[in-house]
């Protein structure tokens, strides 16, 4: 273990996981930036209107993860015949994609003007569920702008060119903030305020840095040497391996997110300030889990890449070397987390009841992080590889038929409270990193005895 370890092989896939990630993570981080500015300034404007941001985004976010991993073919492909050194392939994944994720975001943007009825049905109060439904509804509006992001976003990670995604991030924070003050505390008379504010000031900054992403890569240096600007002909028959790599990844994503909608159901129902402080640990989770995500999106590069290339070895250590990363970063994390527990909660809230309820929630949250982030990789690894419904099905069972039962179990019967919430994700999760692992695993030994 040792000798693998020091090898020169094991520091090169270290040194370009580490040139591809920070990028990426930062890009991701970004993204998710965007929410978390929403919630500590919601936070600050008022705990009730944070409880409506919380349960419109409860439900707005399995549609947004589930439109990203149905075009997750993009990243995938890309890198795969980036890897083969077939450029023009690339540009046509890239085109294909912008026409399906427009699609996708318009379909999911219509199901967001439901989201009242969905809370009402989940359970909520009229008013949380009204409320709610507005925020969702307005979030909706940005979401065919935030898959054309996304789709540029894939493209240029597969070519191994992130820096553009995390300019134009950078951006989308800049524009937001200044939205966001514009809207939530109703400095511009007729307006929306609070947590709807937050919601449309979101949407329109997504919509900016999509044109942003687009007019950058039809002009970028080398566009004719990828033919980004060429038509794309052939039917659907034509690119099925793409949209059938982002079924799987998409169902896989839906699920994820629709459990963890359900248990974020959960919270609403142990009142607005168990909410509230379930909110503030939540996106703590979230916003630190963008790491987890950017090393999985890097993974999936360099695996896809190995595997383009049939050097199964390679493929191998890119896998494992994303989770070891991970796992040290997410720990890194976690600790900062705990050591200043009650100075980043304070960021979110002034109200004294969400505090002390939410101070000791970030312990949980912070091994939570780590859990769930060796699951993340090694599904973006199975993805990298192209072993998709396996991977699938593996995070379908942890986290809708184990996670859920298992969390309310741990709320309600045993009383565990919003506590139990972070007991629920830890022990899903761990189990998911195991089972994703040995498939992994598994796939490489096969390919191996496969070419020899």
């Amino acid at each position: 273990m040792i000798r693998i370890l020091l090898s020169r092989e094991t520091w090169l896939h270290i040194a370009e996981m580490i040139r591809l990630a920070p990028p990426i993570v930062l890009a991701r981080s970004g993204m998710i930036l965007i929410v978390l500015v929403d919630t500590v300034m919601v936070g600050h404007y008022g705990a009730v209107e944070l409880g409506f941001l919380a349960m419109g985004m409860s439900l707005f976010q399995p549609l947004l993860v589930t439109s990203i991993g149905l075009i997750m073919g993009t990243l995938v492909l890309t890198a795969h015949f980036y890897g083969a050194k077939k450029f023009k392939e690339c540009g046509k994944v890239w085109r294909r994609s912008i026409a399906y994720s427009l699609a996708l975001g318009i379909i999911s943007a219509i199901v967001s003007l439901y989201g009242d009825n969905f809370l009402t049905w989940s359970g909520q109060s009229p008013r949380l569920a009204a409320e709610g439904g507005k925020v969702m509804a307005l979030l909706g509006l940005g979401l065919p702008g935030h898959m054309l992001f996304i789709t540029c976003s894939f493209f240029l990670e597969g070519i191994r060119r992130p820096i553009p995604g995390f300019l134009a991030i950078i951006l989308a924070n800049l524009i937001n903030f200044l939205l966001n003050w514009l809207f939530i505390y109703g400095n511009i008379d007729g307006l929306p305020v609070g947590a709807t504010g937050a919601a449309m000031a979101t949407s329109i900054t997504r919509w900016i840095v999509a044109a942003f992403m687009i007019v950058y890569i039809f002009f970028m240096r080398d566009c004719e040497k990828f033919g980004v600007r060429q038509r794309v002909r052939g039917n659907l028959s034509s690119w099925t391996i793409q949209r059938r790599l982002g079924y799987a990844t998409g169902v896989s994503l839906g699920i994820e997110t629709a459990a963890f909608s359900i248990i974020q159901q959960f919270a609403g129902w142990l009142g607005p300030i168990p909410l509230a402080a379930f909110t503030i640990t939540f996106y703590l989770l979230v916003f630190s889990f963008m790491v987890a995500i950017g090393f999985g999106a890097a993974t999936t590069v360099r695996v896809s890449n190995a595997h383009g290339r049939k050097e199964h070895r390679d493929m191998a250590f890119a896998g494992w070397t994303g989770l070891g990363l991970t796992t040290l970063a997410t720990t890194i994390i976690g600790i900062f987390l705990v050591f200043f527990d009650e100075n980043v909660v304070q960021v979110f809230t002034n109200d004294t009841e969400v505090y002390l309820l939410a101070t000791p929630l970030v312990f949980w949250a912070a091994i939570a992080l780590v859990t769930d982030g060796g699951q993340a990789v090694m599904a973006n690894a199975l993805r990298g590889r192209q072993d998709i419904w396996v991977a699938c099905t593996i995070q379908a069972f942890s986290f809708l038929a184990l996670m859920v039962p298992l969390t309310w179990y741990l709320v309600f019967p045993l009383e565990a409270g919003i506590t139990g919430i972070f007991y629920g994700i830890s022990g899903s999760t761990i189990i998911a990193t195991a089972l994703l692992s040995a498939r992994f695993y598994w796939l490489y030994r096969r390919d191996c005895k496969k070419y020899i």
